[in-house]
């Protein structure tokens, strides 16, 4: 005990030096998420991984042992999943960063900063230890419901000892990136002090990121060819055009956060303009109707709550009017652009047809999955899955389970009634939470929150680690965060 008092003697006393204060000061500020959203983009254009994560690791090993709270260590879990370039996709082979010697690497220095962090969790009484199980917290009880029903996915199905290793691992998976940083933020930020302002700035960065990304991928693959975009060649370190779309939509109503709130805040709206139209370009289509969505509400909302009306109103009159000047001139020809991606729907013989891209299939099928294994499903890992049939993904169907690209289809095929239900549970708990806590802040987090949401009607982004790992950041946020 007493060993254990002067360490955090010495902790309290490092943190107080002036040199220090000023670290923090710039650790802790959207300079600093600017900063490492750079070296994100760099290590991304360049294959830069291994230096990117080591910085990281340092920085996690800093704020472990020298700052206040936890609190600049938000921007690190979006980022470092956003970071993996395209010759390091571990989907497509296995001989790059994440693997081998350098593999190694990044599991010692990422476990480092990990042990730091936690010994600071158990010596900081304020951040830690005992506050860390004793806050109050309206979600927890419908995650850990919410996780239950993961861990009894496929309970009793033909092929649940055959998968249950696996199934068990993905469950926890699934289980840590909703519960986890909800519960860490929860308690080991300070959140008197936290300025709402900072998670806004990462929620933005992250898309401007991405959008970068995606201009870094037209240039190095070549995905104009002949003046049309080649959909095949949209692919990142970490997702295809369907994530990288999803991300993208999710950032958007963070650029009207600034746009609302700020009293000279209008030229935002031109930025959320251009996360957009990096959604179209992504050539995502799921993405597309999230990213529509999500800029539509937020821009009626802001043109109706903003602090500073008319200034945005002159420049929502502008831009409207820029768009309708750019649709007469330009339209056919970013039409044209186009033209090879997949349309929504087609016009043949008179008729319309939807090019669902084998989606109904999946659905009929995850329907019949679960009306054969009605209570706790299949599990994670179907026996069938009708995309999967004749694509050639393998190794990424390998490193996590084909999935049914639609939550609810999920929960029903893969957690049968009881995970339906765990879910619904859940979502009523958020849904509950807003209407509590509801302000302009936790509004444009919401937007965020539902695009993701419906997005995943259309995808598997609720069962992919990064947009969830935001996600429950955004909740950890809207439950304690204090609008100034």
């Amino acid at each position: 005990m007493a060993i254990t008092r002067r360490l955090v003697e010495k902790q309290t006393a490092y943190r107080k030096n002036p040199i220090v204060q000023g670290i923090n000061n710039f650790v802790g500020s959207p300079w600093c998420v600017a900063v490492l959203g750079l070296l994100t983009v760099i290590a991304f254009a360049f294959s830069l991984e291994v230096v990117f994560y080591t910085i990281v690791a340092i920085y996690a090993t800093y704020v472990g042992i020298f700052c206040d709270d936890f609190k600049p260590l938000m921007p690190l879990f979006i980022l470092c999943y956003i970071t993996p370039s395209i010759s390091n996709n571990p989907g497509k082979s296995d001989q790059g960063l994440f693997y081998g010697a350098t593999g190694i690497y990044l599991i010692c220095i990422v476990s480092v900063a990990i042990l730091t962090l936690i010994i600071r969790l158990v010596l900081d009484e304020n951040i830690g230890r005992a506050s860390l199980f004793t806050k109050k917290r309206s979600l927890l009880l419908g995650m850990i419901i919410l996780g239950a029903s993961y861990f009894l996915s496929g309970i009793g199905s033909e092929k649940y000892l055959e998968y249950v290793k696996s199934n068990l691992f993905f469950a926890l998976i699934q289980f840590a990136s909703i519960v986890l940083l909800y519960f860490i933020f929860s308690s080991a930020i300070d959140w008197d002090k936290m300025d709402v302002d900072y998670f806004a700035w990462i929620g933005l960065i992250m898309g401007i990121v991405v959008a970068l990304e995606v201009g870094c991928i037209y240039i190095s693959e070549d995905v104009i060819v002949n003046g049309v975009i080649n959909r095949g060649k949209i692919y990142s370190g970490w997702g295809c055009y369907n994530n990288i779309g999803a991300i993208i939509s999710m950032s958007i109503p963070f650029a009207f956060y600034f746009a609302c709130r700020k009293k000279y805040g209008a030229p935002f709206l031109l930025v959320g303009c251009a996360l957009l139209a990096a959604v179209f370009f992504s050539c995502s289509r799921g993405s597309m109707v999230g990213g529509v969505f999500a800029f539509a509400v937020s821009f009626i909302y802001t043109f109706f709550r903003a602090e500073n009306k008319k200034l945005t109103r002159i420049f929502s009159f502008a831009l409207v009017g820029v768009a309708i000047v750019g649709a007469v001139i330009l339209g056919d020809k970013i039409l044209a652009i186009f033209n090879e991606v997949p349309s929504i729907s087609d016009v043949n013989d008179g008729s319309i047809s939807f090019n669902d891209s084998g989606r109904f299939d999946i659905y009929k099928n995850g329907l019949k999955v679960f009306l054969d294994n009605p209570i706790f499903g299949q599990t994670f890992y179907p026996a069938s899955f009708p995309m999967y049939d004749f694509s050639d993904v393998e190794a990424f169907s390998s490193f996590f389970p084909p999935r049914w690209h639609n939550t609810v289809i999920q929960m029903l095929a893969s957690c049968g009634a009881v995970g339906m239900l765990a879910y619904s549970y859940h979502r009523i708990d958020t849904i509950r939470l807003y209407i509590k806590k509801r302000n302009d802040t936790n509004t444009f987090i919401a937007i965020s929150i539902v695009a993701l949401l419906g997005m995943s009607l259309l995808d598997c982004h609720f069962f992919n680690v990064g947009p969830v790992f935001f996600y429950s950041m955004c909740l950890a946020v809207m439950e304690f965060g204090k609008e100034q």
